[in-house]
């Protein structure tokens, strides 16, 4: 066989087993998803994930080094799944895009599965901090920086005094969510209705909104 051709039949090869790639990480994340869930994450070990995925130890490793990487992927891919909407700064008045970030993002972490995640995480951030920073990186931290990159590009329009928008951004996400996660995770409610978050989430940030108005653009020495 010639080598242009011997190369053309290694490319059709190649370019064939992408989908099989493909779904043999999703099977990963598929079963590394339930186990976490079901056993806790630091119970979950990288050989369970791989049996029940139907794939090699080096199939899994292949794909994902260790268990860190494991958990940052599979959050990952639980929040994309969110299809969180954008903020952009297209002209609109600020809050609208910010009341319908805090909608679908308090809709998603109240949901039964993803508090009992969070609660597993959290009892075992102490032994296991590696993970726990991974868990931290791929979630809260990404779409705390989402909401401060989006005030932040909006504050001069709107006259916001924001002298931190990385401190606004956590004060307006936490007035979103208020307790309704810790209540959860204690089995003392369930998650809230549609209506009940969206009239928390339009009600903080139009607060929030007022009160950074009221003061004014952050003078140059601020």
């Amino acid at each position: 066989m010639k080598s242009a051709d011997h190369n053309l039949t290694i490319g059709r090869a190649r370019r064939r087993g992408r989908p099989r790639d493909l779904l043999k990480r999703r099977a990963i994340l598929d079963a590394a998803g339930a186990l976490f869930l079901d056993r806790g994450i630091p119970a979950t070990s990288m050989e369970a994930v791989a049996e029940r995925a139907g794939v090699s130890k080096m199939t899994l490793y292949s794909h994902f080094p260790d268990k860190s990487a494991l958990l940052a992927a599979t959050f990952e891919r639980t929040l994309k799944e969110t299809v969180l909407p954008e903020l952009a700064e297209d002209g609109v008045p600020a809050a609208e895009p910010l009341i319908e970030f805090g909608e679908r993002l308090v809709g998603y972490l109240t949901q039964p599965a993803i508090v009992r995640t969070a609660s597993v995480m959290a009892a075992s951030a102490a032994d296991f901090p590696e993970l726990a920073a991974a868990f931290y990186a791929a979630g809260p931290a990404a779409v705390l920086a989402r909401v401060a990159h989006y005030l932040e590009a909006v504050r001069e329009r709107e006259g916001l005094h924001l002298p931190a928008p990385a401190l606004a951004a956590e004060q307006l996400v936490a007035a979103w969510l208020g307790v309704d996660q810790l209540r959860q995770s204690l089995g003392v409610s369930g998650p809230r209705s549609a209506e009940a978050i969206s009239s928390r989430v339009r009600s903080a940030t139009q607060a929030l909104m007022r009160g950074w108005k009221a003061l004014g653009p952050p003078s140059a020495s601020s």
